[in-house]
């Protein structure tokens, strides 16, 4: 969303908990809007005032008007010139914030979509199975089947030939029926994609499960759940988003891992704010990785978008400098304009020593 000219303003705020409801973002709404009605408005043209004004009264009369909150994050992009306005729902909460420049301001939204993960989850048993699609907080069950597999019961009387021939028949059937839902699975692969695959199968199914799988499915195979068939699609959401928590967070440990060692040992990738802010201006970003909560202070060009941390001129364009309170915001901006992929990092790890903030980088810098 662009102004053409004309401001846009970016508003994000967050619930911890979403029976806060409406009146709980009402109040956070205000509390940015005052507190950051002299910055906003700084340096601004008369028309521009006016502009930022109306793309804050719209924004309360959608949080007034709004009947039902059922997410954790609300971001809304408004552009009174143009007339544009959009709000999105995440079921992660924001970093309360408000951001006025020319352009829409989508990298913290963007670093939300980049830590979910499009989850398969396939709950497997001798004739039956059921195909969920997990994303962002969200569970859908998108098949179900059962085939029909004789069950496995001797056959009193029969000669020993007899039952042998009887064994081998109900294991064709299900092996029939492991190929029908190892094709359901490509199938949802081909039509939607997924990048994780959750099964849950008795521990003596798991083999074969694994053995009829298309490759491209099975290479996204990460993890077992202990569900069956029978298991309710709550208990299956709630077992899903636990252990999709657990890889997600041994998955940023070792992105954090193999960050230091590169920068480290003088590969493509830097650490610290002074080296990754660098990198951000010359567009040479790839992956930028930031720790949760991260305040870092800075100042920006208003003119060209350099940033720096404590310049008084910019050394691009010679354009004053100016102190940011959402610089983090604005360094994100500037590394997802280039394409660089937003990565959060929750809780402690080893980002904590280099200031919360590093990067992997297109190409190496001249030292």
């Amino acid at each position: 969303m662009s102004g053409e000219g004309a401001p846009v303003t970016s508003v994000y705020l967050g619930l911890d908990n979403p029976a806060g409801g409406r009146q709980h973002l009402l109040a956070q709404f205000k509390d940015l809007s005052g507190r950051n009605g002299g910055a906003i408005f700084e340096g601004r043209s008369g028309a521009e005032k006016t502009s930022i004004k109306r793309d804050i009264e719209r924004c309360g009369d959608f949080l007034e008007n709004i009947r039902k909150i059922d997410v954790r994050g609300l971001a809304m992009f408004s552009c009174s010139h143009s007339g544009a306005f959009e709000t999105v729902g995440m079921p992660v909460p924001f970093r309360p914030h408000m951001i006025v420049a020319r352009k829409a301001v989508v990298a913290p939204l963007m670093a939300a979509l980049d830590e979910f993960k499009r989850i398969a989850v396939c709950l497997v048993d001798r004739r039956e199975a059921r195909l969920f699609e997990y994303f962002m907080g969200r569970m859908e069950e998108v098949k179900s089947f059962v085939d029909d597999v004789p069950g496995r019961v001797r056959v009193g009387g029969r000669s020993g030939n007899e039952e042998s021939r009887i064994a081998r028949h109900i294991e064709s059937r299900e092996y029939e029926h492991l190929k029908n839902v190892a094709e359901a699975l490509f199938e949802q692969f081909k039509l939607r994609g997924f990048d994780w695959l959750f099964l849950g199968a008795r521990p003596e199914l798991r083999e074969d499960v694994e053995h009829t799988l298309h490759n491209y499915v099975r290479s996204r195979l990460v993890g077992y759940i202990e569900a069956t068939y029978k298991t309710p699609a709550r208990t299956v959401k709630k077992m899903t988003n636990t252990l999709a928590e657990t890889l997600k967070a041994e998955e940023n440990e070792k992105l954090v891992e193999r960050l230091v060692v590169a920068a480290r040992s003088g590969g493509q990738a830097v650490l610290g704010l002074r080296k990754t802010l660098s990198a951000i201006n010359m567009a040479a970003v790839s992956r930028l990785l930031v720790q949760r909560g991260f305040a870092g202070k800075g100042v920006s060009c208003e003119e060209c978008g350099y940033l720096g941390i404590r310049r008084r001129k910019c050394p691009l364009c010679g354009a004053a400098m100016k102190q940011r309170e959402n610089f983090i915001d604005l360094a994100e901006e500037a590394a997802a304009a280039v394409g660089a992929e937003i990565r959060h990092v929750n809780g402690e790890s080893r980002l904590d020593d280099f200031e919360g903030i590093g990067a992997f980088l297109r190409f190496p810098l001249k030292k």
